[in-house]
């Protein structure tokens, strides 16, 4: 995985600076303190194989699901004590729902271009864009619920904008829409030693085999939150953008299969990116 340090995320005004975005991500500056505070709480859950079962997940869970019966969001001490104890490792003061993904409608992934070569086969391409989008409805969830700490299970610690952190860390929230949480479309490559020596001139040393290149809709904004509730509108989109996200397929206890970015990065990098990527 990426070092810590300077990446891309969900974009903000930075990205229109930078030109660095990934899954809608913006170049962000770490956060020092919660991401300590967070690894120290809870252990990162296991990469997945591309053999993965796609239902094992969601099969385990609905066999022991402890907070079955938490319908709306609610408050960690208002729920049954087993399902306290699954969250608890997480950081959150609030509970979502059991079927919190099914009441947001968190689309399936359109069919993916598999650019691997039968690397990986069609239905693992496809599982693991899914596994994205789940990613992103977890992502809406947390940052909608001022749950912080959530967003280090989602994704790397490069990939989270501080400018979205400071709005949480004082009580805000921020309201993604879902063009900057689904994309239009989906290619998977493999990330190559071309694909790495990007990300290193990018200092974001990655190990994951597979990168998805994606295109966002756009003109696309999303709305920052004060704990007042005055609004800060972002313009992240102002046109349809490609973005690559690279990661591995994790099987987390609590969230079920996600798509673990930890880098980025677009076509309009002035570091190149491989010109594969970019239909070139």
């Amino acid at each position: 995985m990426a070092d810590p340090a300077l990446g891309v995320r969900r974009p903000l005004f930075a990205a229109r600076v930078s030109g660095e975005v990934v899954r809608g991500l913006a170049t962000s500056v770490l956060i020092g303190g919660w991401l300590l505070a967070v690894t120290a709480c809870a252990a990162v859950a296991p990469r997945h194989s591309p053999a993965t079962n796609a239902d094992t997940a969601a099969t385990t869970a609905g066999a022991t699901e402890p907070c079955a019966a938490v319908t709306t969001t609610t408050s960690l001490e208002q729920v049954a004590l087993p399902c306290q104890q699954r969250w608890l490792s997480y950081g959150v003061t609030e509970v979502p729902p059991s079927n919190e993904l099914a009441l947001e409608h968190v689309p399936a992934a359109p069919t993916v271009a598999n650019m691997t070569g039968g690397a990986v086969s069609d239905a693992t391409a496809q599982h693991w864009a899914d596994a994205s989008n789940r990613d992103s409805g977890w992502w809406q969830w947390a940052q909608g619920h001022d749950q912080l700490f959530v967003l280090r299970h989602l994704v790397g610690p490069a990939l989270i904008p501080a400018a979205e952190v400071e709005a949480l860390q004082t009580g805000g929230s921020v309201e993604q829409p879902a063009c900057n949480l689904y994309p239009l479309s989906w290619k998977l490559f493999p990330v190559g030693a071309d694909g790495r020596a990007y990300f290193a001139r990018k200092n974001l040393r990655i190990d994951d085999p597979y990168v998805f290149v994606v295109v966002y809709s756009g003109p696309c904004s999303e709305t920052l939150r004060s704990s007042s509730g005055a609004p800060t509108t972002i313009v992240d989109f102002t046109e349809d953008t490609t973005v690559f996200s690279p990661g591995v397929l994790r099987d987390d206890p609590v969230l079920g299969d996600i798509w673990f970015a930890d880098a980025g990065g677009n076509c309009q990098d002035p570091t190149g990116p491989p010109a594969a990527w970019c239909g070139r």
